[in-house]
């Protein structure tokens, strides 16, 4: 005890002394000012403990007595289920270090205060942070971001053959189909990294995320109803927290996956039909609209940074090429002498257009892919076949060899790669998918799915032989 009042004496000599204290006078009002000042100081130290270890805080007003157990006592965190804070709990701020036996000042506590409360996270509570009117999220699922597999998916994760025979990597029937789309739907889109989660868009005005492996009457997990017209495409972000969706409302909508909380819209005066995410910039995404311009969006301010303009239709699909340096675009070539200007291929940073004339004949192509691995793209085209281009200057077309069997029927219907880029698949006017060799271009399968236009066909992007369609008659089929 005697150190640690020579310790205060020595640093109150330290301090610069006031009038009153040099002149002498007023001592004892001088006590009285700074007893009243230690009792404000224990009662605050004590107030931002927690409750139930108040009552072994020191009662004493004495500054020695404060910190006479040398650091603040705190709860314990609370217990992490499976390595994940659930939503009602909130992690609290750890004991601030402080030796047993020496005297803290109080310059001293505020500064290590205020850093405990900088490095504190909390978690926002259920009651904090509810869901908006707009979102409907329905029973028997607490997180679909931490949702379990069931065990014949993850033996496949498990068990998957790089080198297995082409007819053993593609589906070979159907294994459930998802309804609650009330009109046709314009895209399916698998997440990338949580493997049993599914988004679609439709013209029902609603977008929606699906548990594909739940029981049947749990796979719709949220539902999306913010845009005021059809939904046009939606994307899943890189990290698959959140969804970017368009539609004929004018507006972008990014949306927090596992809350389905609005985070941010973008409003433009044109129609958006197609929104891509950068592959390696997450602050930013490219969106076509109905009246010819592509404009890269910051997310960060809500507002366009860059416009690709010339004179196009209305633009129907963009991809990025594998290190997000250059991108393709296809638009409508209704105007005369516009066929040259169906397909672009853009350099994202210069904003100029590498080359136009990509595809000559004069027909719409409602759909384009970057190969995963390739320097080369493929183009959907009304003529009913998918055209390979080259992913190099010029950018020349393939004459010998393209994918034919399916039908385009001027409906806009996408194609897509498989992830290791051996497949092509595709929706038809007939309902059905088509699954191609991308080597041989020889059709390998194709499946019946649907009773009407199947609009959209994608390959699940680890396990190879899942994939998904989805169609005019509102239904989404899913094929292992």
């Amino acid at each position: 005890m005697d150190a640690l009042v020579a310790a205060y004496e020595s640093e109150e000599d330290d301090k610069p002394r006031t009038e009153v204290e040099k002149n002498g006078h007023q001592g004892p009002l001088l006590a009285e000012m700074r007893a009243n000042s230690d009792q404000r100081e224990a009662k605050r130290m004590k107030m931002m403990l927690p409750f139930d270890t108040r009552s072994s805080f020191p009662a004493s007003s004495g500054r020695a007595d404060i910190t006479a157990a040398g650091f603040m006592p705190v709860a314990p965190l609370p217990p992490i289920s499976s390595g994940i804070v659930q939503r009602n709990q909130q992690v609290r701020p750890a004991a601030l270090p402080f030796p047993s036996g020496r005297y803290v000042s109080k310059r001293e506590r505020a500064a290590a205060a205020a850093l405990a409360d900088s490095t504190a996270c909390p978690i926002p509570s259920a009651t904090a942070r509810p869901p908006p009117d707009h979102v409907h999220n329905f029973a028997g699922v607490k997180n679909i971001l931490t949702s379990e597999l069931p065990h014949h998916i993850r033996k496949k994760l498990e068990n998957i053959d790089p080198h297995a025979a082409d007819f053993n990597r593609l589906p070979k029937g159907l294994v459930c189909q998802l309804e609650g789309h009330i009109k046709g739907i314009n895209a399916a889109r698998w997440s990338p990294t949580h493997a049993s989660l599914l988004a679609s868009a439709g013209m029902d005005n609603l977008a929606r995320i699906w548990n594909v492996w739940n029981a049947s009457d749990q796979q719709m997990v949220q539902q999306l109803s913010s845009h005021t017209a059809a939904v046009k495409d939606i994307q899943w972000s890189t990290d698959g927290k959140h969804l970017l969706s368009c539609g004929f409302d004018k507006v972008a909508r990014l949306t927090d996956v596992e809350y389905g909380s609005e985070i941010k819209v973008f409003a433009d005066e044109n129609v958006m039909n197609v929104v891509r995410f950068h592959p390696l910039e997450d602050g930013s995404f490219l969106a076509g609209g109905g009246k010819g311009t592509i404009k890269l969006w910051d997310i960060r301010s809500g507002k366009p940074v860059k416009e690709y303009s010339k004179s196009l239709g209305q633009i129907l699909d963009l991809d990025f090429n594998k290190d997000g340096k250059r991108f393709v675009s296809t638009s409508d070539i209704a105007k005369r002498n516009a066929s040259d200007r169906a397909i672009i291929v853009w350099d994202y940073n210069k904003q100029i257009a590498l080359s136009n004339q990509v595809y000559l004949e004069a027909y719409t192509c409602p759909s384009v892919r970057y190969h995963p691995f390739e320097e080369t793209f493929i183009a959907q085209s009304n003529a009913s076949y998918i055209a390979i281009f080259s992913g190099r200057p010029p950018y020349k077309m393939n004459r010998y060899k393209r994918f034919e069997g399916h039908e385009v029927s001027a409906n806009r219907i996408h194609c897509n790669f498989s992830p290791d880029g051996a497949f092509v698949v595709t929706g038809s006017a007939d309902g059905s998918t088509y699954y191609y060799s991308f080597r041989s271009s020889k059709l390998l399968r194709n499946f019946q799915s649907h009773q009407q236009v199947c609009t959209d066909v994608s390959f699940h992007p680890v396990l190879p032989s899942v994939v998904v369609s989805c169609g005019w008659d509102g239904r989404i089929c899913v094929y292992e």
